[in-house]
């Protein structure tokens, strides 16, 4: 299914911080959500004041605007996914958590973003600590890196083996479904767990460099799939073959950290509009 009921795309809905060099958050989701013929919309959690060099400042966004943000977007009726990205704070994460109960039959998808990659905080203590209290079990599927599987579960996590103890641990503590990411690792791996089905999803190395905005790109794509109508695991499986051809097909765009190209199948170079990459395969976990 790729269309909505009406025939039209199907809308998506991001609720994360905005990226003003365009490489992540909110600005990275709605490209993602167009690259694959998904239509999004935004509420913006917070402000950040960054470039391709790092992030320098956060201005987190006031509840109520958020709130009235949210209510207004879900007025119009016709969302069919959503993504959570960064919160910002524990009171923009009440908000969400009100917004996901109301809207229960959506699917969704959270990246529980904790620190940029310069190391600048994006979620205080507090909106932590709620963040697996709360928002773990309202969600479809919760996407977190190394370092993020780690500070959620407590656990040390810097292999596969470990990725698949965190995974396990994430949805004993309440999470439907989890995918630890391993970008990282000498082989990219990722690992899947949902309380019974277990799986990698391995790929290669392609311009390491390349890979400001993949935990955004990875957990809007995931969201894409699903609005589309795909189930889960393959829509994880989709999600880690767009994120790794965007990394091959990556460009500058300052002296800083190198973007994602999101839109790599509309470029000359990217080998035409209609070329898929090849989907890396899953291999079952005991």
């Amino acid at each position: 299914m790729n269309q909505s009921a009406n025939g039209s795309p199907p809308v998506i809905l991001t609720i994360a911080g905005f990226d003003p060099s365009g490489g992540a958050g909110t600005a990275a989701d709605l490209k993602t959500f167009a690259a694959h013929n998904c239509y999004g919309v935004a509420a913006i959690t917070a402000l950040t004041i960054q470039n391709t060099q790092g992030v320098t400042a956060v201005y987190a966004v006031e509840p109520l605007q958020l709130k009235e943000c949210l209510q207004s977007l879900v007025a119009d009726g016709n969302l069919r996914a959503v993504k959570i990205g960064m919160l910002a704070s524990r009171a923009n994460a009440e908000i969400i958590a009100g917004f996901l109960d109301a809207n229960a039959t959506l699917p969704s998808v959270l990246d529980p973003v904790l620190r940029s990659s310069s190391g600048f905080d994006l979620v205080d203590a507090a909106g932590l600590e709620f963040l697996r209290a709360e928002l773990f079990r309202r969600v479809s599927v919760i996407t977190p890196n190394l370092g993020e599987a780690s500070a959620l579960s407590g656990l040390t996590v810097e292999s596969v083996e470990g990725m698949k103890a965190a995974a396990r641990a994430l949805v004993e503590m309440g999470a439907r479904a989890a995918v630890v990411t391993g970008g990282h690792l000498d082989r990219p791996t990722d690992v899947y767990f949902d309380g019974a089905r277990c799986e990698t999803f391995v790929g290669d190395h392609v311009r390491p460099a390349n890979t400001h905005g993949t935990g955004c790109a990875f957990s809007s794509a995931i969201a894409s799939n699903l609005a589309l109508g795909r189930h889960l695991p393959d829509s994880i499986m989709l999600a880690k073959a767009y994120v790794t051809e965007a990394i091959r097909k990556a460009y500058a765009t300052g002296p800083g950290r190198v973007p994602l190209n999101h839109f790599f199948r509309a470029h000359p170079h990217s080998r035409g509009a209609d070329y898929m990459p090849v989907v890396p395969e899953p291999e079952p976990v005991h």
